[in-house]
């Protein structure tokens, strides 16, 4: 078998919210986007993986004001990224001056290796992760 790419989709309840925490927040840079059939979608590199951020067209109303679809609860409480960096001062320090959302600063995780935490807008952990030297 052979994969070619590794993506994680994140249902966005904000399509633009969302992507501008993985673009300017993250500083993810951004390989498309898309707009069709009531869908919209954009995806961002994340090292050797993709980020698929997907959320309903801003021309499309749902029903009572909100979508299961991508309103979903789950993903939050079941799913973490975790973006393995250089470092994880640098990643920190980089991060704070973007986005003051980071809850914790740098801790020592349980392998030992440092890492410091954020959320994305609908609340997917995303962990920062210092690469073994």
């Amino acid at each position: 078998m052979e994969i070619r790419q590794f993506r994680v989709v994140v249902r966005a309840k904000s399509f633009d919210l969302t992507c501008k925490f993985y673009s300017e927040s993250l500083g993810l840079p951004r390989l498309s986007a898309w707009d069709g059939q009531g869908v919209r979608g954009a995806l961002f590199q994340a090292g050797s993986g993709v980020v698929e951020v997907i959320g309903r067209s801003a021309d499309v109303e749902s029903p009572l004001g909100y979508d299961e679809t991508f309103d979903f609860q789950g993903p939050k409480k079941k799913v973490t990224l975790v973006l393995i960096v250089p470092s994880a001062e640098k990643a920190y320090s980089d991060l704070q001056f973007r986005e003051k959302n980071i809850p914790g600063g740098l801790r020592t995780d349980v392998d030992g290796a440092l890492i410091f935490e954020t959320h994305d807008p609908d609340g997917v952990k995303v962990i920062f992760k210092q690469a073994d030297v």
